[in-house]
């Protein structure tokens, strides 16, 4: 008999086990279960076998460096193309013209194989479908019979309510030539979509053969941590490899040497440690070279090759993959899975059907009640934009309600600020960053569609503390602010990042769920505070506005056609897409970049007579300005550690001009307007133009920073500024410590951008280890 083994699956539903294997080299007891296949096919005298592969497949190959097993010739056939079961079969039957056995790869049985091909020709079928009687039928494809065993129909996974049988299709076939002829040599192809149900069409002989052996589909990680279970259990007629140490205690080798206690059935694999004090309990698996530490506990779990539990670590049945790290004292409980090479922290609680994939890290004393599956939960959640990813991917419904339940649990009772930039997707999340308010009792203030300027806005007219904006585009991201609508605080930030990592959420009793204040009617409050800005109004004057959101287009237009400013002719006031910033565009004089409009407004306000406030990385050029008009310039920090910057915050709630892009195009028109245009408000600037670059650092960017800072100065601020002779530079790290962005300020944007890269190539020179080779250099004003 030839059989043909189906090793092409990708076992998606087993990841994070089968993110750097192929579903069938996961091990059972120490072994791949392909090997245990091949023990049955062995068993019952098959002498060949052709193996299909897809996924990973030299991980398969590698394994049979003979291309044979106890006997049985294995030739291997990859697909570079997706053929179905049946095409995959054909494809790897071209040359054969006897019938054949067709076996999963990745399922666990010990059929009696030899039964069943004597059934099959006893029966003279032109296919028998090996099955077995399952408890629940939800799961399978069923198989029908008539009295006599012959098969009359199929159904997929049906309901209880269709489930007229228990017969689950094993996916295990004796197929005759007549039905190998069949299946199309050119086209993808499956038994049970296809074939099958064409040859009950042509009432060919389809045969059923029930199996009284043990049979698993291992289609999950519960299924995979069960069957060993069983197979520790007896249950499963099959060769685990190891010595007997008597009541259910298998070692591959000998048992380890210590004052440890086991609780058998359990599997030790070659070259494992266990230390004193430490409990291994029924239905565990410790494969090749594991380490558990002093007072560990492993119950019912699986722990793969070169795992370390460490001291006084809880599993419960859990799955540790191939060199995963699980730290002292951390706990992972039932149906929890760590990828290979993972790293749960000390103390850290991996809760009930969690999965951590591959390499990635939970920090210590950390509580994780989702998949980590990008990035990992060391991660900072915070960058320049806010908390940022895909919508579906990093920013589902599920992590919004947690982000919206860390708000509520560190504002008791308060009522927190929401809104949403308008598409579907950022409604999804509003609702839920809303729920996961509410169910902490705090209250919510809806304030609907907007963008991120509109929303700062109310939040700041609504006197409230914190907020959460939603966006939902393409380039998807809650920005979580302060007390009026301000940056958060890195004090609000690392509380959202505490309470996140612990899971220790603030619940509600049922009739203690916070309310929900609909607050969507504020635009003309907000259009309103616009028109303020230009209390003469515009008349007389023209402009294009340009915007890829089109609630802020249309908004900006409607006040600007109230001021009786006319929509039309060439100077075009161009927003960002949040309507925070704003940048200008004359024939004559070209583009007028954000900081120079930003600038404008700031020397409007100071020659009213008042103080400024800017955010940190404004131009250096203000404080001339600053300084001719007798004021004081204030600048505030993205993400203040300390209170160092409150008179500036203070100042920035009642200027919010500094962070409004549609507040700066009102004031704009309305001082070119009476300056007699925008040129004569351009000669009264200092002469300077910006540029600025990201680097990436690979590493911590602290290093770098500590090493340019020679003036040392007493105060702490956002980065470091470098003063040359032609110009000045900040260079401030990223929120993530991925990298630094350079800003320089001179007389020429070709000066600037000179400057950035000067200072680029004098940070990849630094000494990664600390060194300073290049701090003078950079600080040599003759540079």
């Amino acid at each position: 008999m030839k059989a043909v083994i189906m090793a092409g699956g990708e076992g998606s539903r087993l990841r994070p086990l089968t993110c750097d294997i192929p579903k069938p080299m996961a091990r059972l007891c120490g072994r791949p279960i392909i090997e245990y296949i091949l023990d049955l096919l062995h068993e019952h005298g098959v002498d060949h076998a052709a193996v299909t592969l897809r996924y990973l497949p030299d991980r398969i190959v590698e394994n049979f460096p003979k291309e044979a097993y106890k006997g049985i010739g294995l030739t291997f056939i990859e697909e570079d193309e997706p053929l179905g079961t049946a095409g995959s079969v054909k494809n790897a039957t071209e040359h054969t013209d006897n019938e054949i056995l067709v076996i999963s790869g990745d399922a666990m049985c010990d059929f009696d194989l030899t039964d069943a091909i004597a059934r099959h020709h006893e029966t003279k079928a032109d296919v028998t479908i090996l099955a077995k009687k399952v408890g629940d039928p939800r799961e399978y494809g069923l198989i029908k019979t008539d009295e006599e065993g012959r098969i009359t129909a199929f159904i997929e996974k049906p309901a209880f309510s269709q489930a007229v049988s228990d017969l689950a299709n094993t996916g295990i076939y004796i197929l005759s030539r007549r039905a190998l002829d069949l299946i199309p040599g050119d086209m993808t192809y499956d038994f049970a979509k296809n074939l099958f149900p064409l040859m009950l069409e042509r009432g060919m002989k389809l045969m059923c053969w029930e199996g009284a052996g043990y049979w698993c589909d291992i289609g999950d990680l519960g299924s995979y941590v069960q069957c060993q279970r069983d197979m520790l259990g007896g249950k499963v007629r099959c060769d685990i490899r190891g010595r007997d140490e008597g009541r259910g205690l298998l070692v591959a080798e000998k048992a380890p040497h210590g004052d440890y206690a086991v609780e058998p059935p359990v599997y030790i694999g070659r070259g494992v440690r266990i230390e004193d004090g430490a409990r291994i309990e029924a239905g565990s698996v410790l494969d090749d070279g594991c380490y558990v530490g002093r007072g560990a506990r492993v119950s019912g779990s699986v722990a793969l090759q070169n795992c370390h539990i460490s001291r006084r670590a809880r599993l419960t049945g859990a799955l540790v993959c191939a060199g995963a790290t699980v730290k002292a004292g951390a706990m992972l409980f039932e149906g929890s899975a760590v990828g290979a090479g993972a790293v749960i922290g000390e103390k850290a609680v991996v809760n009930a059907g969690v999965k951590i994939w591959n390499k990635k890290s939970v920090p210590g004393s950390a509580t994780v009640s989702e998949h980590v599956k990008l990035g990992g939960e060391n991660r900072g959640y915070f960058d320049e934009d806010g908390i940022t990813g895909q919508v579906g991917v990093e920013l589902t419904p599920e992590f919004c309600a947690r982000i919206g339940s860390a708000m509520g649990t560190l504002y008791p009772g308060a009522r927190i600020g929401v809104g949403a930039s308008p598409n579907r997707s950022a409604a999804a999340l509003r609702d839920a960053v809303e729920a996961g308010i509410q169910s902490t009792g705090a209250g919510v203030m809806d304030f609907g569609e907007n963008f991120q300027a509109q929303f700062e806005f109310c939040m700041n007219f609504c006197g409230l503390t914190a907020g959460v904006y939603v966006n939902g585009d393409s380039r998807a991201f809650l920005r979580v602010v302060g007390a009026g609508g301000l940056p958060a605080t890195r004090e609000l930030e690392r509380g959202v990042e505490a309470v996140l990592s612990r899971g220790e959420f603030t619940r509600a009793a049922w009739d203690e769920v916070g309310d929900k204040v609909e607050m969507t009617g504020m635009a003309p409050l907000y259009r309103s505070q616009l028109i303020r800005f230009a209390p003469k109004g515009l008349s007389g004057l023209s402009a294009r506005v340009r915007c890829k959101n089109v609630v802020a287009q249309s908004l900006l237009r409607e006040v600007l056609y109230k001021l009786g400013c006319v929509d039309g002719g060439d100077f075009v006031l161009e927003l960002s897409a949040q309507g925070d910033k704003v940048r200008a565009y004359d024939p004559a004089m070209g583009y007028i970049p954000h900081h120079k409009v930003l600038s404008l407004c700031a020397g409007w306000q100071m020659e009213r007579g008042e103080d400024a406030a800017v955010p940190f990385d404004a131009p250096r050029a203000l404080e001339d300005m600053a300084a001719r008009a007798g004021r004081e310039l204030r600048r505030y920090f993205i993400c203040p550690a300390d209170d160092s910057d409150a008179e500036a915050r203070k100042l920035a709630k009642v200027q919010m001009w500094s962070r409004d892009g549609l507040m700066q195009a009102v004031l704009l028109l309305h001082i070119a307007r009476r300056a007699g245009g925008v040129r004569a408000l351009l000669t009264g600037l200092p002469e300077y133009e910006m540029h600025s670059r990201t680097v990436e650092t690979g590493g911590n960017p602290a290093r770098f920073l500590r090493q340019l800072d020679t003036q040392r100065s007493d105060r702490i601020t956002e980065g470091v500024v470098v003063r040359r002779e032609n110009g000045i530079v900040l260079v401030r790290p990223l929120k993530r410590g991925s990298g630094i962005k350079i800003m320089a300020e001179a007389r020429s944007a070709e000066i600037a951008s000179e400057l950035c890269a000067d200072v680029e190539r004098i940070l990849a020179a630094q000494d990664p280890k600390g060194g300073d080779p290049a701090g003078d250099a950079l600080n040599d004003p003759r540079r």
